[in-house]
């Protein structure tokens, strides 16, 4: 189900994706519920609006054109929410794929996602779980603008994290799960 405004604006980019063109999703004061939300090929904008039990998928490899575009956006260009909804196979990447934004996760599950220049730097994060690789990103416990990220009971145990994963400005690491012989520190 889904209320709100969702659509496909012709002022969002469509570049030219094996034949085919990203298209543009976009998602603004738009309120989704229990709706299976495929990201391949997709540009994903989303402002002011709140996912509940919805289930974003992407393709295991993403596919590139040849001026190098994949599928990619932000689940938060402005404040979005999201509660008990599942990401399997998202590609967190600052360019190239998808950033968290402006965005606030409960509840939700991370399942078998590429974390590879994923930077969360204003996202929130509510009792998620995390299972699956994670390499090649930065958390933040406090937005460049000074936020205080609203950050606690995480689940990183069912996690594979690699050694390029950093944990910075004030992550509350004593708040989270973690896997065992991991110890996370603050790298700032």
């Amino acid at each position: 189900m889904i209320t709100g405004t969702v659509s496909s604006p012709d002022s969002l980019p469509t570049p030219t994706i094996a034949g085919a063109s990203l298209q543009a999703l976009y998602f603004f004061r738009a309120a989704v519920r229990d709706t299976e939300i495929a990201l391949n090929d997709t540009h994903l904008s989303v402002e002011w609006s709140e996912f509940d039990g919805c289930h974003f998928r992407q393709r295991a490899r993403p596919v590139l054109n040849e001026e190098g575009f994949a599928a990619q956006g932000s689940f938060g260009n402005s404040p979005a929410v999201y509660r008990e909804c599942t990401f399997e196979r998202v590609r967190f990447k600052q360019l190239g794929g998808f950033s968290m934004g402006q965005a606030r996760f409960e509840t939700c599950n991370f399942v078998n996602c590429r974390w590879e220049g994923n930077f969360a730097y204003q996202a929130d994060l509510i009792d998620n779980t995390f299972v699956g690789r994670m390499n090649g990103c930065v958390w933040f416990g406090q937005s460049p603008t000074g936020r205080r990220n609203v950050i606690h009971g995480n689940d990183f145990s069912a996690a594979t994290l690699g050694d390029n994963v950093a944990w910075r400005g004030d992550f509350p690491l004593e708040d989270q799960r973690w896997p065992a012989c991991f110890t996370p520190l603050v790298d700032d």
